[in-house]
């Protein structure tokens, strides 16, 4: 039987993060996590544990280093998460010739297009609605939009 392997995009994942930080208590207090609640942390979690492992690349990890958008103590704890969940996570070892190379690369950037790539061996769960096309077009079994789970 195949496993289940899942990648979760940047914003999830930077929710992950700081939702993880003194009981989610400073979700509300990101600028770039509006949007989300302690629910949606606790239903991001749900979903992982459906999947055998959780892969993260190098582009998402530095993604959420960099929005990780905190003060004070709050920062040093969410920057304590994230070094603690990246070093749990499995490691995709990228391909930066190949992510650059589609014309995804033009309108996504780097780590929307490699999740493009990626989302024919790997299942991806993003909110990004942009990207959900192009996601489809890949591999419509492995696209997890978070919008249809809420």
């Amino acid at each position: 039987m195949m496993s289940k392997n899942l990648i979760i995009d940047s914003n999830l994942m930077l929710l992950l993060v700081i939702g993880a930080v003194e009981g989610g208590r400073h979700i509300r207090n990101s600028k770039r996590l509006k949007a989300f609640n302690k629910s949606d942390y606790n239903r991001v979690l749900a979903i992982m544990a459906c999947y055998d492992r959780v892969f993260v690349t190098p582009y998402i990890a530095t993604e959420v280093s960099n929005l990780i958008d905190l003060n004070g103590y709050a920062r040093l704890l969410a920057f304590e998460v994230a070094r603690n969940l990246f070093s749990q996570f499995n490691k995709i070892d990228v391909d930066l010739d190949r992510d650059c190379k589609s014309d995804y690369f033009l309108k996504f950037g780097i780590t929307d297009n490699s999740l493009i790539n990626y989302a024919s061996n790997y299942f991806i769960l993003t909110n990004d609605h942009r990207l959900l096309g192009p996601l489809y077009k890949s591999n419509k079994d492995h696209v997890i939009p978070y919008i249809r789970l809420r």
